[in-house]
């Protein structure tokens, strides 16, 4: 997916999420890009909305991982079974 916001900038988590849910119906419970966690359901609901708000560029940044321009991103989804999990293919996001 091209990760662009309707206003032509960087999509935040919220958006990824949010697409996922309206193209697929997926309920998004962890979004990560290797070891990097993007979102995490569990965490505490002020840490859950930064998670939210940030672009990801920004979130990668802070974890100290070099700037990319395409991420593969994994997810775990609610109510989804370890095969599943196992079988689904990642997310390919191109940043602008």
């Amino acid at each position: 997916m091209r990760a662009v916001s309707a206003d032509g900038q960087e999509m935040t988590v919220q958006n990824i999420l949010d697409w996922m849910q309206r193209t697929h119906g997926w309920t998004v419970t962890m979004l990560l890009h290797g070891f990097t966690v993007l979102y995490d359901s569990g965490e505490k609901e002020g840490i859950r909305a930064l998670m939210k708000k940030q672009r990801l560029s920004a979130t990668l940044e802070n974890a100290g991982e070099p700037q990319q321009r395409v991420l593969k991103l994994e997810y775990v989804c609610e109510e989804e079974d370890a095969e599943t999990e196992a079988t689904r293919p990642p997310l390919m996001c191109f940043l602008p």
